[in-house]
């Protein structure tokens, strides 16, 4: 198969090496006329062809500048390519006129060399023409077969070993410079790239704390606004305890602590969010522990019409060792996702519960026939308050997660084939 053209696109690495190679076909333009224009109208001291070289420079440049402006380009490496070649082709005439092997213009060839480099080029044919070019100018001039007038020059080509020497150097260092270049800005890359890829992960890190920290906020704000009402109505209800009652007030008001107290142990929950550690564990039968949750949670009204199904073998005694609050929180949430998540089913709603374990650990995996979440949003549902609600705020999911870490546990959710979605529980196995 071929590869695909690389277009240039604003914005894209092509776009901007398409904008610096310009930018660079341009000045290398400006350069040349003022090179031209200096030497025809000044009278500097450097043959006339040379200002002709130039001006034929200038208008390669400014050609090739107006190519890469108004054509559409297919592939911004074979475009640098191509200048590359241009330059090589320019400067071996420049070097001849200018001192053939002590010319200044040799130094250029450095610098294509190292441009060629910063735009990512790996094989190209510019090193192969530049050396070409170079040692065919020397090898000409030390034959006779091109004229040389330079002084220094001469003295050179008047020892054969002198002339190999400072060729063969100029060479070596020509590929010197090419590996070189290509070594450093390839470690410069993959600095940039480390650095980039580090960022990025702060940058997820501090989004998941940041959500967490403003939960912790949102928890204090709640625990403050109800633990006065709270407090007033268990005092209350210790007054009417404390009169004269018939057995049957006396077990209603008792009924009555005991939800109060079920309220101050959520609250309690609530400010314990996002803080390490938690209440003290205890041993818990996962299919007790379902079951208990699953009587609390049909006769919600949102649950009405939903048919629970527990798949796993009546009697299982898998268990593990957590906070009995903790892991009512947490299994509470994914429950109610679940439930929420199949309201909108015209019939056939349905939550599968299953247990499972696998060597230490015990598995728990709750899943309905809703719609499920995209996939764009099952990456990130962790990292940021990802919500598929119109009044959620996105954060239950991260609560439900805090819940089950720090009792030694994990969650993962993935859709199902066929639709709905899964949302499975790893705890440590008792």
């Amino acid at each position: 198969m071929q590869d695909k053209p690389e277009t240039a696109v604003p914005g894209t690495e092509s776009g901007r090496h398409d904008k610096m190679m310009k930018t660079q076909v341009l000045v290398a333009a400006g350069v040349s006329l003022v090179v031209a224009l200096v030497i025809y109208l000044t009278g500097a001291p450097l043959p006339r062809s040379l200002a002709l070289l130039a001006l034929v420079s200038t208008v390669c440049y400014g050609g090739y500048y107006l190519a890469l402006t108004y054509l559409p380009l297919k592939n911004y490496r074979y475009s640098n390519t191509i200048m590359g070649l241009i330059s090589a082709a320019i400067l071996a005439p420049a070097v001849h006129l200018t001192g053939g092997i002590v010319s200044p213009f040799i130094f250029m060839y450095f610098s294509v060399l190292v441009s060629e480099s910063l735009y990512g080029l790996q094989e190209t044919f510019t090193l192969g023409a530049i050396l070409a070019g170079y040692l065919l100018v020397v090898a000409g001039e030390y034959s006779g077969f091109l004229p040389c007038s330079n002084p220094w020059a001469l003295q050179i080509y008047a020892s054969l070993p002198a002339t190999l020497l400072i060729a063969g150097i100029t060479a070596v260092y020509l590929v010197v410079t090419r590996l070189t270049s290509r070594l450093i800005l390839a470690n410069l890359r993959l600095a940039a790239q480390r650095e980039s890829a580090d960022k990025d992960a702060l940058l997820k890190k501090f989004s998941e704390l940041n959500a967490t920290a403003q939960l912790g906020v949102l928890a204090h704000r709640i625990a403050h606004d109800l633990r006065g009402p709270i407090a007033s109505i268990s005092g209350y209800l210790d007054l009417e305890k404390a009169r004269p009652r018939t057995p049957e007030e006396l077990q209603d008001l008792k009924d009555v602590t005991e939800a109060v107290d079920g309220m101050v142990e959520s609250l309690h929950g609530i400010t314990r969010f996002g803080r390490p550690g938690g209440p003290s564990a205890e041993r818990i039968v996962l299919a007790e522990f379902v079951r208990d949750l699953l009587a609390i949670a049909s006769f919600a009204p949102a649950a009405r019409g939903v048919k629970f199904n527990t798949l796993y073998p009546a009697g299982l005694q898998a268990a593990t060792v957590a906070s009995r609050p903790d892991l009512q929180q947490a299994f509470f949430n994914i429950l109610k996702n679940a439930v929420e998540a199949v309201s909108e089913n015209p019939d056939g709603k349905a939550v599968d519960i299953n247990i499972e374990v696998n060597g230490e650990e015990a598995l728990i995996s709750i899943s309905d026939n809703g719609p499920g979440i995209s996939e764009e949003v099952l990456k990130t549902i962790f990292r940021k308050s990802v919500t598929t609600k119109k009044e959620g705020t996105g954060v239950g999911l991260l609560i439900t997660r805090d819940l089950l870490v720090r009792n030694g546990g994990d969650l993962k959710v993935r859709n199902r084939e066929g639709g709905g979605l899964t949302v499975a529980v790893s705890l440590r196995a008792a």
